[in-house]
């Protein structure tokens, strides 16, 4: 996110965690920031496994301390990073979610580390953990509907451009039936428009749309598919007249031909933008593959026999 102050935090390999202040430029590695305003506490560590970074952040300035903080959590799973450097490469994140900080219902009335158990004196030497102070004052948000979403979009236009247009563009020419094929890429034709749409709402709810690489080709890729149809019957009125394939015909097939393997292509993208798992990438990365290379294929076969018969 662009503008976004950050706090990463990764294991350093010596049973701490490093806790890195970066600034968000966009959907890219975000920049190290000066990290002298924030200060690891005692109390922080790996402990079950789990990542425990007590922070004291010396620069509040844009915090009201008497109203509600709104935060943005992203994690990545994986091996440990293992590193002290604050400006260690990271990798983008596997999932995220959303919460708020009741800034109110979380100040303490000590001067002391307000995470650590107290002791007797009041000096917090202990390193145990202290319960959270100001019960309700963190509210999670969930985001499981923004997940089922990109799922859902991604699922759909998969099938679309990597199984419906493909198997359609060839019922033509293996049937010879006009109306089936047209019957089949009009279905296809309307999910994607579905597909789009899902992608659209999420896309806006993450402040992404027509920002990244994947929401600009996908907007021009449904955007050039609208006229696939209108070519589609300008290409059967006029084979119907001359009794042979015109321009027409021929715009209609190479242009739609380009827009699947273009479409096969921001599939891919959209797996990168969405960090997607190595496995989803490689399932998505052979599937597509196939259904192009036997595209192409056919494609190439069926001209080299159109030469042989002139």
């Amino acid at each position: 996110m662009a503008g976004a102050e950050m706090f990463l935090m990764y294991e350093d390999g010596e049973g701490n965690v490093t806790v890195s202040n970066r600034e968000g430029r966009g959907h890219t590695m975000p920049l190290l920031a000066e990290q002298d305003s924030t200060v690891l506490l005692d109390g922080s560590g790996v402990r079950d496994g789990r990542m425990i970074a007590n922070i004291r952040y010396t620069n509040p300035g844009d915090f009201d301390l008497s109203g509600s903080s709104d935060w943005i959590m992203a994690t990545r799973q994986g091996a440990s990073l293992d590193s002290t450097d604050p400006n260690e490469s990271i990798a983008v994140h596997d999932s995220h979610s959303a919460f708020s900080v009741d800034l109110a219902q979380a100040l303490i009335p000590l001067d002391a580390n307000p995470f650590i158990d107290l002791n007797d004196d009041g000096n917090g030497d202990s390193d145990e953990p202290a319960p959270p102070p100001g019960p309700g004052a963190v509210r999670t948000q969930d985001s499981n509907t923004n997940n089922d979403l990109i799922l859902a979009h991604g699922v759909v236009l998969t099938i679309v451009f990597v199984v419906v247009y493909p198997v359609g563009s060839l019922l033509m020419p293996v049937l010879g039936r006009w109306y089936i094929h047209a019957s089949w890429q009009m279905i296809g034709f309307s999910v994607m428009w579905a597909g789009f749409g899902i992608g659209y709402v999420v896309s806006r709810r993450l402040d992404i749309f027509f920002d990244q690489a994947h929401t600009r080709l996908g907007v021009l890729i449904v955007a050039l598919l609208g006229i696939q149809p209108v070519l589609g019957i300008l290409h059967h009125l006029q084979y119907r007249r001359r009794g042979s394939r015109g321009i027409f015909g021929y715009v209609h097939i190479w242009y739609g031909r380009a827009l699947i393997i273009l479409g096969m292509v921001n599939g891919g993208l959209g797996l990168q933008l969405a960090g997607g798992s190595n496995i989803y990438i490689i399932v998505y990365s052979v599937a597509a593959g196939i259904s192009a290379l036997a595209y192409t294929a056919y494609t190439v076969v069926k001209l080299l026999m159109n030469q042989e018969n002139k």
